[in-house]
């Protein structure tokens, strides 16, 4: 049952990036941002079975892992108990087929004059990485 669950993250993943910029010619017109599409994953994805995809620990509504088993955190701090979504897939893994991302754009240009790329430029410039 695990496995199974395990396997759900990726296709919910892929539903809700990949799926709708590939059936449509528009691209993705639902989620225009990676923290709307957190939002969903937490408020429909997960509302009926909170728990982690690396080790199948709990988490709560407010994105907390719970105390469970033998749990340790590399480092102790803010970010040691708490869930995040971008470490499933790292944003350097699909950015990369972005042309901003890589070269950045024109009009990625800072106020003090100096260009920019990567994950910056591409959010600015590609709605389809958004």
């Amino acid at each position: 049952m695990k496995m199974i669950k395990s396997l759900l993250i990726p296709l919910a993943l892929a539903l809700l990036f990949v799926l709708p910029c590939q059936a449509v010619d528009k691209g993705n017109t639902t989620n225009d941002s990676f923290n709307k599409a957190k939002k969903i994953l937490l408020r429909d994805v997960y509302l009926d079975h909170r728990t982690t995809f690396y080790c199948g620990y709990p988490f709560n509504s407010q994105k907390q892992i719970l105390p469970c088993g033998n749990y340790t955190p590399k480092k102790e701090g803010k970010r040691a108990h708490r869930l995040e979504w971008e470490h499933i897939v790292p944003a350097h893994a699909f950015g990369q087929s972005v042309p901003e991302w890589r070269n950045g754009h024109p009009e990625c240009v800072a106020s003090k004059g100096k260009p920019f790329k990567g994950r910056n430029c591409a959010r600015k410039m590609a709605p389809e990485l958004r």
